[in-house]
Order: C-alpha cells, then sequence, then structure tokens
C-alpha cells in the first residue's frame, strides 16, 4: 500500500509541556480540514514525563530526547524526518483555531517563502500572563491587519520547505533562531508575510519569577543573536551595553503603541502596564548582559539526511 505525501508538516517542540502540549495536540486532531497533513513531536523532557500523552494521539510521530533541546535544535531534527513541502511551527503551550491548517494552505498559495499568523492570549485571566503575552507578543494580537514584517514568532509560524533548502537551517545552541532565521530571509529579499486569518492561542507564564527569568534569558539571548548576525563592532556592542537603561521605555512606547492602535486588548495593557514594565527591564538587562559578555556560539547544521541532522 502506498500512501500519498503529506501537504503540510507540523512541527511541535515540546519541554515540559504536559497538559499543554495535549491540549496543542487535541487542537490539531480536530482540525476541520480534508487535507493530508502529518504532525511531529520533538520532546526533550526529562524522564518521558510526556510519553504518556504521545500514547494517546496514534497518528502524531513522536521523538524523544534525553538531553534539553532548543527550540532551532528540535526544529531541525523535526525538518529531518518531515515530507511536506509546507512546514509549520506551532508551540507545544499554544491552540490552533479549527481552521488553522486550511488557512495555512491557502496563505501559501501566494509565492512568499514565510507566512505567519496572529497569537491571542490563551489564559486571559491572569495579570502576569497578561504582561508576558504583551512582552513577547504584541505585534502580532488579533485584529492586526495583513501586512509584511520583518519577524513573526515562532509559535506560529509556517515555511515552503525550500526556504530551509536555500537558506540553510536554524542555528542552534540558542534562543531566538527563529528571529535569525528571518533576519537571514530579509537580508536577502524575502519579507516575512502577516495573515491574522492563521490563528492561534498561547498559555502565557503565570509566575511572576518564571516570568522575569524568561524574559532576562531571552533579552541575553537576542543580544548575542544579533551581534553575531548583524555583525555588531565593539563600539557598536559597547553602546548598545552601556545605554541598555534606555531600551524598556522605547519598548513600552511601541507596545502601548500597537494596542492603542489595535484596541483588542486595550483594557488589559492599561490594567497591566506595571507589571509588563518590570518584564521589559527584565529583557533589557538581559540584552546588556549578552552585549557586554559577549557573543556565544550558536550552531549551525549544515544539511538534513536519513532522519538525521549532519
Amino acid at each position: 500500500m502506498t500512501f500519498s505525501k503529506p501537504l503540510l508538516s507540523v512541527i511541535i517542540t515540546s519541554y515540559n509541556s504536559g497538559n499543554l502540549l495535549e491540549r496543542c495536540l487535541e487542537s490539531l486532531r480536530d482540525q476541520k480540514t480534508d487535507k493530508r497533513f502529518e504532525i511531529v513531536v520533538v520532546d526533550s523532557s526529562p524522564n518521558g514525563l510526556t510519553m504518556g500523552i504521545g500514547e494517546r494521539f496514534s497518528k502524531v510521530r513522536w521523538y524523544q530526547f534525553s538531553e534539553r533541546k532548543f527550540c532551532g535544535d528540535a526544529r531541525n531534527f523535526g525538518l529531518s524526518v518531515t515530507q511536506g513541502e509546507i512546514i509549520a511551527f506551532i508551540d507545544a503551550d499554544c491552540r490552533a483555531e479549527p481552521n488553522w491548517i486550511d488557512n495555512i494552505l491557502k496563505a501559501h498559495q501566494s509565492p512568499h517563502l514565510a507566512i505567519g499568523g496572529a497569537i491571542a492570549n490563551g489564559n486571559p485571566n491572569c495579570f502576569i500572563g497578561w504582561a508576558a503575552y504583551f512582552c513577547e507578543f504584541s505585534q502580532w494580537m488579533p485584529n492586526t491587519p495583513s501586512k509584511p514584517l520583518r519577524d513573526i514568532a515562532g509559535a506560529n509560524m509556517s515555511y515552503k520547505r525550500k526556504a530551509f533548502e536555500i537558506f540553510g537551517p536554524l542555528i542552534e545552541g540558542t534562543y531566538s533562531s527563529d528571529t535569525e532565521f528571518h533576519w537571514r530571509l530579509g537580508r536577502n529579499g524575502h519579507n516575512l508575510q502577516f495573515h491574522p486569518s492563521m490563528l492561534v492561542s498561547h498559555h502565557n507564564i503565570h509566575q511572576l519569577g518564571k516570568f522575569l527569568r524568561h524574559e532576562f534569558e531571552h533579552g541575553r539571548s537576542f543580544a548575542k543573536v544579533r551581534m553575531i548576525s548583524q555583525g555588531f563592532s565593539k563600539w557598536r556592542k559597547w553602546f548598545y551595553g552601556i545605554f541598555f537603561f534606555l531600551i524598556p521605555g522605547w519598548l513600552f512606547l511601541k507596545v502601548g503603541s500597537r494596542n492603542f492602535k489595535n484596541r483588542i486588548y486595550l483594557f488589559y495593557f492599561l490594567k497591566t502596564w506595571p507589571l509588563l514594565m518590570l518584564g521589559l527591564m527584565s529583557w533589557s538587562l538581559g540584552e546588556c548582559v549578552g552585549y557586554l559578555v559577549g557573543p556565544l556560539s550558536p550552531r549551525r547544521e549544515t544539511s538534513f539526511s536519513n532522519g538525521e541532522i549532519n
């Protein structure tokens, strides 16, 4: 018996995702589509904590690793074992709307190599969750019009496979690998396209300490990846590091401007702005450390074959 090649491959990276991963898989199982797609989970949770979830979704292909993998590492592996000409990334803590698959395939009837979608707040009853949401996803709120963008979160992103065949895989060993890949596309004349019809809901961090640590680590990784990707000179690195205290205010103005233009979540922005400022300050401190400590050496693999990264 022969099977037709899937039109689309969905890759989910997971680390200690628990019931959030289960909800993500349920949202994919319940898609209202007649198109053939495959789902691959690349999980690096310790002690096989999520394996029981995989047993409840027989059509999901599950790859378990004992060591924790960054998103770029896990997504590169997912690319090596999937077949679809369209690749979709969704985070384990997201839920896809029922028409997500069809809307991705419809959007990719255009020539664009990379198309991302809107991200809604999946736990709206938590103030810390709102602050985390605005720190991470304010550029891609529901109700935002379709337009080209320089970056879109990997939590809801899709590509034609040839984007990776032409421009290489994601860098590894760090956060912000999706952002670096998007900058790479932009430098080669391929802007990302934003389509709000491709909608997911993201479950955000709801513990203050974890939220602030998360922002710090992501800010530090962003700075290090940015220095490498954009070829920072010694003087530019020190300039950004010394004047890091200007970053929170600038980011806050950008987030506020988006909310006043969009208005869908304006009430929650006005209610949670002090927590948002704390998060932006933590992110900016992380950026400062990233610039002043110096660049890391993220890994970029060169090819995919036989289900392994070479």
